[in-house]
C-alpha cells in the first residue's frame, strides 16, 4: 500500500459527502455509481486496476435490485465507496476469499447504511411538513440547501465509519489462515463476467434481496473451489 496523504484524506471526506448528494437526488448524475466512484479512487490513490474490479463487483451487486416507485434500494454506493478504499489501503487483495469476505462483509454493512437513507429521508420530508404547517411560503430553497447539506454530511459521517468496520472486520479476517490457493488474472476476469451474469439473473427472482445475495454469494463460493 502506498502511503496515504492528507489531501487524499481530504478529498475523501469531500468526495463521500459528494456522491452521498448525488444518490439522494441532489445532484442525480450518476457519479455516485460503484464503477464511477471505484475508477475516480483507483485514479486518486494511482491503483485504478485494484479499484475497478471491486467496483464492477457492487456495480453487479446492484443489478440485483430494481427501484420501482418510491422504493430505497440497498446504497450500493457505500459499497463501491468502501470496497474500492479497503483495496487500496491493502486489506482486500487479490486473493479469492479475501475478495468474497469483502463482499459479503460490505454487504451486510450496506443494510445499517441504508437505514441511514431512510432515517435522513425521513427529516428531510419532517422539515417539509414543519415548513408547511407553520405556512411559510417561498421556503424551497432553504429546504432543499439544507437537505443538500445534510446528505453531504450523511456521506461523510456514515460512509466513512462504515469503511472503518470494513477495515477493522477485514484486518480480523486476514489473521484467519486458510490454505487456498490464489485467484489469478484469467480466472478473475471469468469471475467477474460470472458475478455479472449471476447479478442480471438473480435481479428477476422475486425473492428477498438477502437471499439474492446469498445466492450469489455460494455461487460465486462453489465456482471458485471449483
Amino acid at each position: 500500500m502506498a502511503e496515504i496523504t492528507i489531501p487524499q484524506i481530504i478529498f475523501l471526506f469531500l468526495f463521500s459527502g459528494f456522491i452521498s448528494v448525488d444518490r439522494l437526488a441532489g445532484l442525480n448524475i450518476m457519479l455516485s455509481r460503484p464503477i464511477i466512484i471505484s475508477g475516480i479512487i483507483g485514479f486518486v490513490f494511482g491503483d485504478i486496476y485494484s479499484a475497478l474490479m471491486m467496483g464492477l463487483i457492487f456495480e453487479f451487486i446492484g443489478m440485483l435490485e430494481v427501484p420501482v416507485g418510491t422504493t430505497i434500494t440497498h446504497d450500493d454506493t457505500f459499497g463501491g465507496y468502501a470496497s474500492s478504499l479497503a483495496i487500496i489501503f491493502g486489506v482486500v487483495n487479490l486473493d479469492a476469499i479475501n475478495i468474497l469476505a469483502a463482499i459479503l462483509i460490505t454487504s451486510l454493512l450496506m443494510y445499517p447504511v441504508t437505514y441511514s437513507d431512510r432515517v435522513f429521508r425521513n427529516i428531510n420530508r419532517h422539515l417539509v411538513k414543519k415548513s408547511i404547517y407553520n405556512n411559510e411560503n417561498n421556503n424551497e430553497k432553504k429546504l432543499i440547501t439544507l437537505g443538500i447539506i445534510l446528505s453531504f454530511f450523511r456521506g461523510v459521517l456514515v460512509y466513512n465509519i462504515g469503511f472503518f468496520f470494513l477495515y477493522v472486520l477485514m484486518e480480523y479476517f486476514s489473521l484467519i489462515e486458510l490454505d487456498i490457493a490464489n485467484i489469478y488474472d484469467p480466472i478473475l476476469a471469468l469471475t467477474l463476467i460470472a458475478t455479472f451474469m449471476g447479478g442480471y439473473l438473480l435481479r428477476f427472482l422475486i425473492i428477498n434481496r438477502f437471499h439474492k445475495i446469498l445466492l450469489l454469494g455460494l455461487g460465486l463460493l462453489i465456482g471458485w473451489f471449483l
